[in-house]
């Protein structure tokens, strides 16, 4: 019998859980990388610059890529194989580096 979907979901944000490769983790993986890159970790980054002093943008830039690979490895844990990882965490770093750049030129810069 299947797994409810809630309980899935509850052992997403378990870390003694492993993370199997099922369609909803693969989603589960998808949407936590991409919210985190694209909304939640500039936005945080914004909010302690906000409360502290502007950050060059090397500085954003770099913590945006570590919070990211962070929130997905740590949090996320995804099922994979070495080389695997290697692969998703060089596409994952990019992609947190470009809507970094894009946040910090569009939104930081105006607004700080």
């Amino acid at each position: 019998m299947a797994e409810p979907t809630g309980s899935k979901l509850a052992a997403g944000f378990d870390p003694r859980r492993r993370i199997e490769r099922d369609r909803f983790n693969e989603y589960f993986v998808f949407l936590l990388s991409s919210v985190g890159a694209a909304v939640f970790v500039p936005v945080v980054f914004l909010i302690a610059q906000a409360l502290s002093e502007k950050w060059n943008v090397g500085v954003f830039l770099g913590a945006s890529v570590l919070a990211e690979l962070l929130l997905i490895f740590g949090l996320g844990r995804p099922a994979m194989k070495p080389l695997e990882r290697v692969g998703w965490a060089l596409l994952w770093g990019f992609a947190a580096l470009a809507f970094g750049a894009a946040f910090y030129y569009l939104v930081v810069e105006p607004v700080l």
